[in-house]
């Protein structure tokens, strides 16, 4: 029975020593693609935003348009097609605009703040009404500008959609890629784009499963020692790069996934035998053990309150996704389609879960309805794997394996979908907090 469980450590190792066997080295960005749009995305300009002094080290309208149109939710009119670029409301001729068909644009110019840094003030204005809608005032550091154009995104983002954006998160994600004819696992962190990368962990042998502490300042993750046979499930502070062991003991230490409220961790150990999912208290060090059954039970996943863990088993024959009281108690198993479903995540709102159903397609990320338990497929397979929600809940990262392996977002509906990608191998991607 055991065997039927596609995510043993074990067999993951394995598959990533083959894989990473024709791998070439990574690059030192991510590159998004956007590959599907929604049909009803929102025709809107940024044009370029003017400066009274020298011109600015970051584009701020280009990234906050990279940024919108990312989503796929916003049909972003292109700087070459744009017959006029104003930089103040009263610049803006409406007509030229309504016959571009743009139903919006966004003005804007930066100053220097006299503290060494900018004001960047910009209007969102309706072009069939001839009017701002909202204005905005941001003061941002010499070297915080690119953020700053995340913020426009964002403020844009909120006002049409009504959920906060996600373009001040940040990613983590494992590289393999062969440097100087050995295999070398880098575990980065970067912006939700894949700029300012940064290597968080670097190492010859495998590194796996990083998970986001809830208030972004820490990473778990798992290092492998093949020398020695073992694995060790470790935080990372991310600030002064403090290593903390929480477990390497004998067999299984995996699978990582913090409490809503970052006090405990829940993790997969099998130093009793047989994998089970267990809680460990980060103030206390007091280890609990959550499941005890015959199966392998893996990958928890904690409810955004705390109460309920999600998590992979097959005590029913194969991977299928199982839900339990927080304590262990009460569980019930949530998935019946599709050959196996494995690697459960919960929505911010606690209302969906996203996981990796296998079918007639492979394996496909799949989001199921906590409340009807209705699922829809939203990628395409078929090796899709690693799903994580955006913090607002409105998209999911996951890695595509195959061919060109890479990291991908698709929307919770499945109508847009973007890539991020890279030569080498790019996976286990995990999707942070927003930022803000």
């Amino acid at each position: 029975m055991k065997k039927t469980l596609v995510r043993t450590y074990a067999a993951l190792t394995a598959l990533i020593a083959m894989t990473m066997a024709v791998a070439t080295p990574a690059q030192a960005a991510l590159q998004v693609d956007i590959t599907d749009s929604s049909q009803s995305a929102i025709p809107i300009a940024i044009a370029p935003f003017g400066n009274s002094g020298a011109a600015l080290p970051v584009d701020v309208a280009q990234v906050a348009s990279d940024d919108l149109e990312s989503t796929g939710l916003f049909d972003v009119t292109e700087r070459r097609n744009m017959a006029e670029k104003p930089t103040n409301a009263n610049e803006v001729n409406y007509q030229t605009w309504r016959s571009s068909s743009v139903d919006n644009l966004v003005v804007g110019s930066a100053a220097a703040n006299g503290q060494g840094g900018y004001r960047i003030t910009f209007d969102l204005l309706d072009v069939y009404q001839g009017r701002s809608i909202a204005s905005f005032q941001i003061n941002a550091g010499r070297n915080e500008l690119r953020d700053a154009a995340h913020t426009v995104a964002n403020l844009i983002y909120e006002k049409f959609v009504g959920e906060k954006g996600y373009f001040l998160s940040r990613i983590a994600y494992i590289t393999m890629a062969k440097e100087n004819g050995a295999l070398r696992y880098r575990l980065i962190v970067s912006d939700y784009d894949g700029n300012n990368p940064a290597t968080v962990y670097s190492s010859r042998d495998p590194i796996m499963s990083p998970a986001w502490s809830p208030d972004g300042t820490k990473l778990a993750y798992v290092a492998f020692d093949i020398n020695r046979g073992r694995s060790s499930l470790r935080v990372q502070d991310l600030a002064s790069g403090n290593i903390r062991e929480i477990s390497s003991r004998e067999g299984i230490n995996g699978a990582p996934a913090w409490s809503p409220d970052g006090r405990r961790l829940a993790m997969t150990l099998s130093y009793r035998g047989n994998p089970d999912i267990y809680s460990y208290d980060l103030t206390t060090n007091q280890l609990t053990q959550l499941t005890n059954n015959g199966a392998i039970d893996t990958e928890a996943s904690w409810s955004p309150d705390g109460s309920r863990i999600a998590f992979t088993s097959d005590r029913g024959g194969k991977p299928q996704v199982y839900q339990m009281r927080s304590d262990g108690s009460q569980v019930q198993r949530l998935t019946f389609e599709g050959d196996s479903n494995q690697r459960a995540s919960y929505s911010p709102d606690g209302d969906q879960i996203t996981m990796v159903q296998k079918g007639g397609n492979g394996f496909r990320i799949a989001v199921m309805d906590l409340q009807n338990n209705n699922i829809r497929i939203v990628s395409e397979g078929p090796l899709d794997d690693g799903p994580d929600f955006a913090p607002n809940g409105q998209a999911i990262i996951y890695a595509r394996q195959g061919r060109n392996n890479e990291l991908a977002t698709v929307s919770t509906d499945g109508q847009t979908r973007s890539r991020l990608s890279q030569s080498g191998e790019v996976r286990e991607p995990a999707w942070g907090p927003l930022g803000y």
